[in-house]
């Protein structure tokens, strides 16, 4: 909640930024605005940084033990390893597919619903086959669109000597990023709610002994 409270301060912030460089341009900007604009960013910023990696850590915590609960919920010849739910975010390249490959893999081994399927001799290979649920292709899409504006905005903002122009360009991405935070951590939230209940609910399921049989009449 506080990373969603921060992100409506910074979209607040960097529109008034944008409005500020517009002045800029025709020389309408004092130098106390133009230092208390760029002081309260940086503070913004500070804050921001810090709530997202105490954010990442939390979620990369929780995706690790995730995976690493599937074997004890019933889920046989697993593609990829616990380690991989926190790697796969860091090796280049990779960390474009890896994360989301690793949280389907989750998804399909927490549904209660797939519990007979993967006790099945050939449950695993089912498992592998199904396909990316809609929660999770926006959960990855917009992991992966704000992951880029961020990188760009951050990019342009600390190059050197940049333009007022440039500045302006890094303004708008980066509102449009914390735009799109908004409903990432909505979605982010949703998706590790159910997959959480989901592991609650197969625990019950695949602990609780078999019915006794019904013995003849």
């Amino acid at each position: 909640m506080a990373f969603l409270a921060l992100s409506v301060v910074a979209i607040a912030s960097g529109l008034a930024q944008i409005e500020l460089l517009s002045r800029a341009v025709s020389g309408g900007v004092t130098a106390e605005e133009a230092a208390a604009n760029d002081s309260r960013q940086q503070l913004i910023s500070i804050l921001q940084v810090v709530v997202s990696v105490g954010t990442a850590i939390a979620f990369l915590m929780w995706f690790h033990r995730a995976y690493k609960n599937l074997p004890a919920l019933g889920g046989r010849q697993l593609k990829y390893s616990p380690g991989w739910a926190v790697g796969g975010f860091f090796v280049p390249f990779l960390n474009l597919a890896r994360p989301l490959q690793v949280m389907r893999e989750v998804w399909h081994g927490s549904d209660p619903s797939g519990l007979e399927r993967d006790l099945l001799p050939e449950g695993p290979a089912l498992r592998n086959y199904l396909g990316t649920p809609t929660l999770m292709g926006w959960w990855w899409g917009l992991f992966l669109v704000t992951s880029l504006l961020g990188n760009l905005a951050a990019r342009m903002s600390l190059a050197q000597h940049p333009t007022l122009d440039q500045l302006q360009v890094a303004s708008v991405l980066q509102v449009f990023n914390d735009v799109l935070e908004i409903p990432s951590v909505v979605v982010t939230i949703r998706l590790i709610v159910r997959i959480t209940k989901w592991q609650s609910e197969r625990n019950e399921t695949h602990s609780s002994p078999p019915p006794l049989p019904i013995a003849p009449q």
